[in-house]
């Protein structure tokens, strides 16, 4: 959950604040252009089910004191998708005290449409006002199109400082670290990070200041409550539900290895005691790695991967509060309001800011 000063945090709990989004535009470190106006909330999610957990959009409006055009057209211009990035804040206050919360360094991928206006003065070709899109996700989009061009080897035996020269990104390192195995990566820069991540049990995540964070797939305990709930209506889905793991390792001669798991008891169990196929039938989770180089190290992960996946982990809540800029994925919550919504916690999966409210998906507490 994002940090702010008391005085922020009681006014997002009594209501009555006004918000302001705020976009500067960096390139490589500087900031080029401080609060970039724009046309309306932008629309962002972030998403923990996905290795780019922030996307979204924005509509940039400029007008010039010199009537010039900032709509980018080559490469290196401002707003080109070619490095840009813009650091989104949301303000929130009003009167005589506001409060700037960071919410996300985000690159500029697209900017798939622009309205200019021009007109000649005096001989010369102005543009009076202009707006254009840009598309945003988090800088993780930048290793998710960046493959190894051949096979690289690790250069440490820290997960840590792998990730961090995977990447380039500045990391915070807020899990202990592990060793990493004589390995080589090859082809996908992604799939190596999120083995990488796996060997300190945590998923990938970068913060609002741009840093590469860990967000670790056991549950932290509560950072806050869910205040001002409007609705909180339930699902449930079996995607999500597995009842055999299938580990795939490579020896070092290159030899596959195969680490299998089953539940064999219970309403998951993959067929019944005679054999035959059971009610719920069988669901495979597969997961390959290089980084498991012994049949011991496969069949440990097997054993180790079944519990996590063969759960009720897919039920889930649609939330909507009142706006809050704090609430960020893999933060756990508890509801305030326990006589309406119960008082178990429940951990962000995706969170939506939109206008006056805010969005959440929740995962409830694993089950079985």
């Amino acid at each position: 959950m994002r940090q702010v000063s008391d005085r922020t945090a009681q006014a997002l709990a009594d209501g009555g604040y006004d918000v302001q989004w705020v976009f500067d535009l960096i390139y490589d470190g500087d900031r080029r252009l401080p609060n970039v106006e724009i046309e309306r909330a932008p629309a962002l999610t972030w998403d923990g089910t996905r290795f780019v957990v922030a996307t979204g959009t924005s509509r940039v409006v400029w007008t010039d004191d010199h009537a010039r055009s900032l709509i980018p057209h080559d490469i290196g211009d401002w707003f080109s998708p070619f490095g840009a990035e813009m650091q989104v804040d949301c303000l929130i206050g009003g009167g005589v005290f506001t409060e700037r919360i960071p919410q996300g360094r985000l690159v500029i991928t697209d900017v798939p449409d622009a309205v200019e206006a021009r007109m000649l003065w005096e001989g010369r070709l102005i543009h009076p006002g202009e707006a254009f899109t840009v598309e945003l996700k988090d800088p993780l989009v930048r290793v998710q199109r960046d493959d190894f061009p051949f096979p690289t080897t690790p250069a440490t035996s820290s997960t840590w400082a792998e990730v961090q020269a995977i990447t380039g990104l500045p990391v915070i390192r807020n899990v202990p670290d592990a060793a990493v195995p004589t390995i080589a990566y090859e082809g996908s820069r992604e799939d190596a990070v999120k083995a990488l991540f796996d060997r300190i049990d945590a998923w990938p995540h970068v913060d609002s200041s741009g840093a590469l964070t860990a967000r670790p797939k056991a549950w932290p305990d509560p950072v806050g409550s869910l205040r001002n709930v409007l609705s909180a209506p339930s699902s449930m889905t079996s995607t999500y539900t597995y009842n055999r793991v299938v580990v795939v390792g490579k020896s070092p001669t290159g030899d596959p290895l195969y680490g299998v798991r089953e539940i064999t008891a219970g309403f998951l169990r993959v067929r019944n005691h005679d054999g035959s196929q059971s009610p719920y039938g069988g669901a495979t989770y597969r997961y390959a790695s290089e980084m498991l180089t012994t049949q011991e190290q496969v069949d440990a992960y097997a054993a180790e991967l079944l519990p996590r996946v063969a759960r009720v982990r897919s039920v889930t809540r649609q939330v909507t509060v009142a706006f809050t800029p704090l609430i960020e994925v893999g933060d756990v919550l508890t509801f305030a309001d326990t006589g309406r919504f119960g008082g178990d916690p429940v951990r962000v999966q995706r969170v939506v800011p939109g206008d006056g409210v805010t969005s959440l998906m929740v995962e409830v507490p694993d089950a079985g």
